[in-house]
């Protein structure tokens, strides 16, 4: 196992794909005070394993709106002539600044030497608070799917509440959450993907219009190191709830890997809410028995290749992940496998592509464009490499796209492994479970890995954000910030347990590795809660 922490980890934003390729993964039912895994350390950057909807012909920023902004600097720095309207003081041994500036210039700050934080003054911008209509366009339809609109009514918003957002980037001047920065900052480099990051962030804003929001931007990879930096920030700003709609591959799949340990340990003291995954039908696992004597790895009795977009021809990005189960092996025991795509064609196939190594991790990642053509990928044992050759290896492939060979369960990444994590599936149109969500167990162990479904409908107007578990994590923390208002009393173990108790059962009776407790229900965990305040004394000593 290596240690080292300044390996980077690839934040892969579940943005929802077409019908013809999605996918999801799920975490674990448990329990806040659960003693956090062990860590380890993650692989080398790769892009997301999603086909990106929104590219560098996004719309042009379209707010130059000035905001209040209070902006913590380092003790001796002086801004430049062009933020001269920012007067500078000195109180408690801190130097401030404050004034008005262009929201579309809060991310230049914020990626100031000088600065340590900005924070936007909410007080000072209209909006914030104004419950959500569900006749109005501009609110994501999820909102009255899962009653969210009836507490709006009752005043329950959310105010007061403040919920923290993990993602690769954002747009804090867009219409639908600018009222609701109360501060942002930027851990590493910002990627340029700001669509999914806005449109999780304006999901929990419909949901809960008074609640707060603190956005920590951590780009399309981010080290353990920043990724644990970007989760104190949160905490230490205030947030109660936090949200993080991404996926994080090159990490063990059972929820010992580092980014799952800073979620484990955050969800002692806040709500921490993750997005399950979409790569039920991109995910594939099973075991290679190296006594076989056979180099390729078999996805099924006699088939040693698993075909993309289920045969069919296609032509763009192609990326992958293919992890095993031998992070603490060393030497002559370690396994060691290469991820090859191929493309079918009249003769022998030829290696299009193949993944490269993470570091000492058991991790190959592998990312190309092709031309239009029937691909596929296959796993080679390196170098007659058998590794443990009496029990075999556990391997783990996924795909941006679909898989012919597919397994929908345990198809999780971190940090919806996490130990104390609600994790949050994707739900259709009639509440039932979507196809492409995904499926536990958490992986190796007995943990059922989901917690709720949830709708995944976005109203972003001007972007195109499609569908996905992204989208639903944030209504369960929407809601979450709605409990924490009506019912301020509530520990995050206790909303936790409200909102899983309080889910409409759907699928086999129970809960499930589908679907978890199931459909997201907020009038009846506003009642639970009630209840659970009205009766927690009782058994106080």
């Amino acid at each position: 196992m290596t240690n080292r922490t300044t390996l980077l980890l690839v934040l892969t934003l579940l943005v929802a794909l077409s019908p013809v390729a999605p996918g999801v993964s799920l975490v674990p039912d448990a329990r806040a005070d659960d003693p956090v895994m062990s860590t380890r350390s993650g692989p080398s950057p790769i892009e997301s394993l999603e086909d990106r909807l929104v590219g560098d012909d996004a719309p042009a920023d379209p707010v130059e709106r000035e905001v209040f902004v209070i902006v913590q600097m380092k003790q001796e720095a002086a801004l430049d002539r062009s933020r001269s309207d920012l007067s500078i003081v000195d109180r408690e041994g801190a130097r401030i600044a404050r004034g008005y500036v262009p929201l579309t210039a809060v991310r230049d700050l914020s990626n100031d030497p000088r600065v340590e934080a900005v924070r936007i003054e909410r007080s000072r911008l209209q909006g914030g608070g104004t419950p959500a209509l569900a006749t109005d366009p501009n609110v994501a339809a999820g909102v009255p799917a899962v009653g969210a609109d009836e507490l709006h009514l009752a005043g329950v918003t959310g105010r007061g509440v403040t919920v923290g957002v993990i993602d690769a980037g954002f747009r804090v001047s867009d219409p639908e959450i600018a009222g609701h920065v109360g501060a942002y900052r930027s851990f590493g480099d910002e990627g340029s993907d700001w669509t999914h990051g806005t449109a999780v962030a304006s999901v929990v804003t419909d949901t809960a219009p008074g609640a707060n929001l603190h956005l920590a931007a951590v780009g399309e990879s981010t080290t353990p190191e920043e990724y644990r930096e970007a989760v104190t920030w949160l905490r230490r700003s205030g947030a109660d709830v936090i949200v993080d709609a991404g996926s994080y591959f090159g990490q063990p799949g059972d929820g010992s890997g580092e980014i799952a340990a800073v979620a484990s340990a955050a969800a002692r003291e806040v709500v921490f809410v993750a997005a399950s995954g979409n790569y039920a039908e991109r995910h594939w696992r099973g075991r290679h028995d190296p006594t076989a004597g056979i180099e390729r790895v078999r996805f099924a009795p006699g088939e040693r290749a698993n075909y993309l977009a289920g045969g069919a021809p296609f032509g763009g990005p192609v990326r992958a992940t293919l992890r095993w189960d031998d992070w603490n092996a060393t030497g002559e025991n370690r396994s060691d496998y290469d991820l090859l795509l191929l493309r079918r064609q009249p003769g022998p196939d030829p290696v299009v592509a193949s993944g490269t190594e993470s570091g000492e991790d058991p991790v190959e990642h592998l990312a190309a464009r092709v031309p239009r053509g029937r691909y596929y990928l296959a796993v080679r044992a390196a170098n007659g490499s058998t590794g443990n050759a009496s029990d075999g290896d556990t391997l783990d492939l996924f795909a941006g796209r679909g898989l012919t060979h597919h397994s929908p369960g345990a198809s999780l990444t971190a940090p919806g492994t996490a130990r104390g994590v609600l994790t949050v599936g994707a739900g259709t149109e009639n509440g039932t479970v979507a196809a492409f969500s995904s499926r536990g167990p958490v992986a190796g162990t007995d943990r059922r890995g989901v917690d709720l479904i949830a709708p995944d409908a976005v109203a972003l107007p001007g972007a195109s954000t499609g569908a996905g578990s992204s989208y639903a994590a944030p209504y369960v923390a929407g809601t979450a910030a709605l409990l924490l208002d009506g019912h301020p009393s509530l520990a995050p173990r206790d909303v936790r347990s409200v909102l899983r108790n309080s889910a409409v059962d759907v699928g086999p009776a129970g809960p499930d590795t589908a679907s978890g407790y199931g459909r997201l229900d907020a009038v009846a965990a506003d009642e639970l809660a009630a209840e659970h305040e009205r009766y927690a004394g009782i058994d106080d000593p």
